[in-house]
């Protein structure tokens, strides 16, 4: 069988504009372009930074809240029975809204 293979000076000619095309030589970039990206980058990155000190900074302040929120929930819990009783002795004089028609 016969093999066909491209002559050797097209192989070399191949490598060397392969090695060409990545010079910067050939290969002239605006290095204006090059500065505005990483100035962009860098205004991403001092963004980023400052997003994630905000949000820190909300999850503390929320956290506050839960706490706080769970000591009310604990005040609620121990006037639950007093309610209760409130409810249970209501009559046509006293009445205490809609409250006691949930509770009990």
């Amino acid at each position: 069988m016969m093999e066909v293979s491209p002559p050797e000076d097209m192989h070399d000619s191949l490598v060397e504009k392969l090695i060409e095309s990545r010079s910067f030589k050939n290969n002239k970039i605006h290095w204006s372009l090059f500065y505005g990206s990483v100035v962009a980058i860098g205004l991403m990155f001092i963004i980023l930074c400052s997003l994630a000190s905000w949000s820190i900074s909300i999850a503390s302040e929320i956290n506050g809240l839960v706490t706080q929120a769970g000591k009310i929930l604990d005040d609620v819990e121990e006037m639950l029975p007093v309610l209760k009783d409130i409810c249970r002795h209501q009559n046509f004089t006293k009445t205490y809204g809609n409250v006691c028609d949930k509770i009990i």
